[in-house]
């Protein structure tokens, strides 16, 4: 199965722990996943017994997440990167490595390993810019938006003025391109089942 984006661990657990895995499969389509994070999420997380690996196990199996060999260059890429900066783990660097030969978009939250991916002129997207994509393509009113980027800021430790930002230029955005404001009834009811653990 083709997938155009990799994601690091860290994003995928968030949406994960906000039920939200089909939601971001919906946005972007597969999410392809590198031999590091597949450990980092689904092994340590079964380990644990959290109900996050479960879920990211589970759309692995329906071909939401697709679980990715590396190449003998990707891996040999992924371990200069990280003697570059051991700040960075594994999953990170698999991730950034596997964007940089493949030509693809990374799904990274810290900061550091975004930096290291466009030193590499690999592009990055963060958490919240996938929900401003939902937004832009209809798959979520405003409503449901800010709904699912408060469950991400309590997760990601999002301080409360940058949340804010978020959401004004959100609702800049559904004002401007005249989006729905309120949910339709249609895929974003609720946007999130369980509180973040």
């Amino acid at each position: 199965m083709g997938f155009s984006i990799v994601a690091d661990a860290s994003p995928l657990i968030y949406f994960a722990k906000i039920d939200q895995l089909d939601f971001l499969h919906q946005v972007l389509g597969p999410v392809g996943i590198s031999p590091a994070v597949f450990r980092e999420t689904v092994v340590a997380g079964r380990e644990r017994d959290l109900r996050d690996a479960e879920r990211i196990a589970a759309a692995i199996n329906t071909g939401s997440i697709v679980h990715i060999s590396l190449s003998e260059d990707e891996v040999r890429l992924a371990r200069s990167l990280q003697q570059s900066d051991p700040r960075l783990g594994p999953g990170e660097c698999e991730t950034i490595a596997c964007a940089i030969h493949r030509g693809l978009k990374a799904i990274l939250h810290d900061k550091k390993a975004r930096r290291l991916a466009a030193n590499h002129r690999a592009r990055t997207i963060q958490s919240v810019d996938i929900l401003f994509l939902a937004l832009l393509r209809g798959y979520v009113s405003l409503t449901g938006f800010k709904s699912l980027l408060r469950e991400l800021a309590i997760l990601t430790g999002m301080d409360p003025a940058t949340l804010f930002e978020r959401q004004a230029l959100a609702e800049e955005i559904a004002a401007r391109l005249e989006l729905p404001t309120a949910d339709t009834g249609e895929g974003d009811e609720d946007n999130g089942s369980d509180s973040p653990t």
